[in-house]
């Protein structure tokens, strides 16, 4: 992983095969101080796909309930990555594509870059928010 910060406040990151592609970008998010931002860009390939997906509209206490999980092999060729950054944590989603299928979804940790990772986070300054639980256990944004 390498990462690199413009004078307005950018931050791209580039993993290499191997990286983990959530862990490495809150690494990067610690060591450029993105407290509260946007990960406005993301694209690359995956050793296989590790998301997850709400399949419910009654929304049940336990996410467990709710949340369906998918661990897909194979070679993921990853057209976007998106989402907000809170309290230094990346909560993303991605769109893949392994050339019969696309699917999204809520981007899970352990998902292993497998030719490279190009990635843009964008810091913003004057806000400050956080991930609370709120209705139904949903983490949601605050101000904090």
């Amino acid at each position: 992983m390498d990462s690199f910060e413009s004078d307005d406040g950018h931050v791209v990151v580039r993993l290499d095969r191997g990286d983990l592609v959530l862990e490495s970008l809150t690494d990067a998010c610690a060591d450029h101080d993105v407290d509260t931002g946007a990960v406005v860009s993301g694209i690359g390939t995956f050793s296989g796909l590790k998301i997850h997906y709400v399949n419910r509209t009654d929304l049940p206490e336990e996410q467990a309930d709710r949340n369906v999980t998918l661990e897909l092999d194979g070679s993921w060729e990853v057209t976007n990555v998106g989402g907000v950054v809170a309290d230094g944590e990346p909560h993303l989603h991605v769109t893949a594509f392994d050339g019969d299928r696309t699917v999204g979804g809520h981007l899970e940790e352990g998902n292993e870059v497998n030719v490279l990772g190009e990635f843009t986070i964008r810091k913003f300054q004057g806000l400050s928010l956080e991930r609370r639980p709120g209705d139904h256990g949903i983490s949601q944004l605050r101000r904090r």
